[in-house]
Order: structure tokens, then sequence, then C-alpha cells
């Protein structure tokens, strides 16, 4: 299932609808508090998650 932005594009081959989103995201963790160190921690978890995905074995469809 690919994500996809309210006007429907998918985010995959939309830069600057990704690029909104980050920044959307960002914004909001700033504004709930939430440290400039602790949305480093949230993005290197997040890049380890996306690394573990992409080292699993392609599963035939």
């Amino acid at each position: 299932m690919q994500a996809q932005t309210s006007s429907g594009r998918d985010l995959s081959t939309d830069p600057k609808g990704v690029l909104i989103l980050a920044r959307s995201l960002f914004r909001q963790m700033r504004d709930q508090g939430y440290s400039k160190e602790q949305i480093i921690g949230l993005s290197t978890q997040l890049i380890h998650l996306v690394n573990e995905d992409l080292q699993k074995p392609l599963v035939a469809e």
C-alpha cells in the first residue's frame, strides 16, 4: 500500500509532498514540546526500521 497525499498523489513519486509531510511532522513535534534531540532520536529509529525492512529478502508475490 502506497502512502498518498490528501490530493491523492503517491508520496513515493511526489518529492514536494514528502517535504511538506516532513515539515508538518517536525513542526507538530516541536509544538508538542519535543526537543531537537528527541526528534533526531525518532528520525534515527525510523531510518533503522527502514534499513531493517530493506534487508529482508524479497518475497515473490
